[in-house]
């Protein structure tokens, strides 16, 4: 699929550099959700989509200091760049 739809926030760096997706996007929208769950925010937020878009591509995301230890580390491996090193899409 080559299509760009979807909330800014929880978009994957492949939809965005339209690289075509698979389901590798709805790994990396969990990591976002359980993230934004336990932070009460989405860990790449801006007013603005295209800085959303900027961030997510920079992969830096700042971490809450409350955050379990385990959780960071399934939210880590949900929010892997590389679509084919995510948790849940590797072979």
């Amino acid at each position: 699929t080559w299509t760009l739809c979807g909330t800014p926030e929880y978009l994957a760096p492949e939809i965005i550099q339209s690289k075509g997706h698979n389901k590798a996007v709805d790994w990396w929208a969990l990591g976002i959700l359980i993230y934004e769950m336990l932070a009460g925010f989405p860990p790449f937020f801006d007013t603005n989509p295209f800085a959303i878009y900027e961030k997510i591509l920079a992969g830096k995301i700042d971490w809450p200091k409350h955050i379990d230890p385990i959780a960071k580390d399934l939210i880590k491996k949900l929010l892997v760049p590389d679509r084919a090193k995510r948790l849940g899409n590797m072979k």
